[in-house]
């Protein structure tokens, strides 16, 4: 194998073994490296790979936008699913005008979403106690 080979493979490893707000988290990592790596190519010139990412962001954006669960969402969701259409309309906006503009916007809601995705994902994980915190006694009202 080659170590492409066996980065591909721990990327599948590690996709297979994480979380559900895990996944999410790196689908927004994804979605902002690749609206990144599409304005880069646009700055220089370089249409093949600025569509390649752009398609890439696109794809990621649309899988979060197919996974909303509109039950359980509240009234979360259909914002969720608003924001999501826009970031994919500006993803196809910027595309076809090679125009940088729309990558900034949609950068402007993946960074805050990412950020609160991992605000959620850090409380839901977080046990309540660091190694300088002492375990509190249950019967205690401290």
């Amino acid at each position: 194998m080659v170590p492409s080979r066996y980065h591909d493979q721990y990327r599948k490893n590690q996709i297979s073994t994480s979380s559900q707000g895990r996944l999410i988290l790196m689908m927004y990592e994804g979605a902002i490296k690749f609206t990144t790596l599409a304005g880069e190519s646009m700055a220089k010139g370089d249409v093949a790979n600025q569509g390649k990412y752009i398609q890439k962001a696109h794809d990621i954006v649309n899988e979060l936008s197919l996974a909303l669960d509109f039950k359980k969402g509240g009234d979360v969701a259909p914002r969720l699913e608003s924001l999501y259409q826009f970031t994919l309309s500006q993803l196809t906006l910027a595309n076809i005008k090679s125009d940088k503009k729309p990558l900034l916007a949609v950068l402007n809601i993946l960074n805050p979403l990412l950020e609160a995705w991992t605000q959620l994902y850090d409380a839901s994980t977080n046990t309540g106690q660091d190694e300088a915190a002492q375990p509190k006694n249950i019967a205690s009202k401290i």
